[in-house]
């Protein structure tokens, strides 16, 4: 009898080949941070610690990732154009306004506790003595203010009647302040004390008002790229967690402790500042934090 010959058949390796092309390789997040806006802007250090904290708490629900610096320097009106597309940046941080939560997603977060509303008065050394009768807001508004047009604080102070010189380049702002182009700049708690250290002083140099300290009611969020909606979820869930379970507080500990306590605001006078910009609704699609990755082992 002819035998009919018939395809060899190994089961396991057409069961292997079937599983190799039907399950893709596990993707790995990757996630984009800027630079800061000059070499000298250590406030950079914070935030990409912040991002790595929500990573790294996030990796059992959300895998690995891999964290890819710009390198090109960008203000913040840059960084959220560069975000709308969200191809060279997935994440920047700033203080909320209304523009802003239109062009990114915010994770609804304050990052800081609070501790960049308050601003303190930085001026050309030997000027200070000039704003001691400063009792209120129309006092200080006799004098000029230097601001990048890109900064929340812009609007805010405009809208309350301060004359504005333009500061657009991060850098230069110091020098102009202390060639007498202005008269003061407010810089926050945290960042006030580094970039005064980092200024080479031209002349005389900069100091801090002693006496006067500006509230400025502002929340300052991480927004992420509309076009990343993983990496959103993922930094949602993580800083919220952050939040919760302690992490965001010791990091706010360590690296803003010794600015709170050098600026001594329990000894300064506190102009609050009123304003607009604070959006008064967060979106209601916004998702819940995931339950189980709140507690870090």
């Amino acid at each position: 009898m002819m035998k009919v010959k018939t395809p060899f058949c190994n089961c396991a390796l057409i069961m292997l080949l079937f599983l190799f092309v039907s399950t893709p390789a596990t993707a790995i997040d990757i996630v984009t941070v800027n630079v800061g806006e000059s070499e000298n802007d250590t406030r950079v250090l914070f935030k990409n610690e912040l991002v790595v904290n929500a990573l790294e708490l996030t990796k059992e629900e959300y895998g690995d990732y891999k964290i890819v610096e710009n390198p090109n320097r960008m203000n913040i009106a840059r960084a959220f154009r560069e975000l709308q597309s969200g191809k060279n940046l997935s994440l920047t941080f700033a203080h909320t306004r209304p523009e802003f939560e239109q062009m990114a997603r915010p994770v609804r977060v304050s990052i800081r506790s609070k501790v960049d509303s308050y601003r303190l008065l930085v001026v050309k050394k030997g000027q200070s003595a000039k704003f001691k009768d400063v009792k209120t807001l129309n006092d200080l508004a006799q004098f000029t203010i230097g601001l990048s047009p890109n900064w929340s604080t812009y609007k805010i102070m405009q809208e309350n009647g301060f004359t504005i010189v333009d500061t657009p380049i991060y850098n230069s702002m110091f020098r102009m302040l202390e060639q007498g182009r202005f008269d003061f700049m407010p810089r926050a708690v945290n960042e006030v004390y580094d970039e005064l250290a980092l200024h080479k002083p031209v002349n005389e140099g900069l100091e801090i008002v002693p006496e006067l300290a500006l509230f400025i009611p502002s929340n300052s969020y991480m927004f992420v790229s509309p076009k990343l909606p993983r990496i959103f979820d993922r930094l949602n869930s993580g800083l919220h967690a952050m939040s919760l379970n302690g992490d965001l507080d010791k990091l706010n500990e360590q690296y803003f402790r010794e600015f709170i306590t050098r600026a001594k605001i329990q000894n300064r006078r506190i102009l609050t500042v009123p304003h607009s910009q604070i959006p008064l609704t967060p979106s209601i699609e916004e998702p819940l934090v995931k339950t189980d990755i709140i507690i870090s082992e």
